[in-house]
């Protein structure tokens, strides 16, 4: 049986992981994944969440099931804020050969989805799915092009309450789609006096470096093909 209801989803992925892997050796692979998973289901559980899947390098998590906790959204975000601290401490024991600096990218949509057991007649696993889910792993790609970490939906933004920095981005049409996108990065809480002030703080901490589209550039040609930058405004809020 399947049931609809209201969740926050967040995507997380690493960052060009192919060509890291192919620059280590298999078990090395293995050993730095499991290390990196722990760490990232750990920001998970902390924050009353639970991983759906893991796909490859990415993570597909949930908050509001098999109950909401009255702050799904914000717990989501929290998540993802949880998640850059401990890779930031995660990469400070690495660099060099086989143990490559790691970023990642988390994207957050909220929503209705459908849950319930869906595979096979031989194999089913309880999962969720619907356009929230789909629009959360296509905000998550864009955090590359946007130099950016965390990037949250417009419907995760107005359960937030104001208690985090953001910073609005391009406004984007998703292919196939005729109303606009709008996304937000997340900057910090507004708590935490120690965070980045701005996102030209947050890409320094990050050690973010490139070309970023901030409506000047165009997305690479993958890209492209699932988004459309329909504004080059940028500005902040929090």
């Amino acid at each position: 049986n399947q049931i609809q209801m209201d969740l926050a989803v967040l995507f997380s992925d690493i960052r060009s992981f192919t060509a890291i892997s192919e620059s280590m050796q298999p078990e090395q692979v293995v050993e730095f994944l499991n290390q990196y998973m722990t760490r990232m289901v750990a920001c998970v559980e902390q924050t009353g969440g639970a991983v759906d899947k893991f796909i490859g390098d990415a993570i597909m998590a949930v908050w509001g099931v098999p109950v909401s906790g009255g702050r799904d959204a914000a717990s989501a975000v929290d998540s993802a804020l949880l998640m850059r601290q401990s890779l930031l401490e995660f990469n400070r024991a690495r660099g060099g050969s086989g143990k490559p600096v790691i970023h990642n990218g988390c994207g957050l949509n909220t929503g209705p989805v459908l849950a319930g057991q869906i595979g096979s007649a031989q194999r089913m696993e309880y999962t969720v799915i619907g356009d929230t889910v789909n629009l959360a792993s296509r905000i998550e790609a864009l955090n590359k092009p946007f130099g950016t970490d965390i990037l949250v939906s417009e419907p995760t933004l107005s359960h937030l309450g104001g208690k985090y920095a953001v910073e609005a981005m391009p406004m984007i049409r998703v292919k196939g789609k005729t109303a606009p996108l709008k996304v937000y990065a997340i900057i910090r809480r507004l708590d935490d006096r120690s965070g980045p002030r701005d996102l030209g703080e947050l890409r320094l901490l990050l050690g973010l470096d490139g070309k970023f589209l901030d409506g000047l550039d165009i997305l690479d040609d993958d890209e492209e093909k699932k988004f459309e930058i329909i504004g080059n405004q940028v500005g902040s809020s929090s």
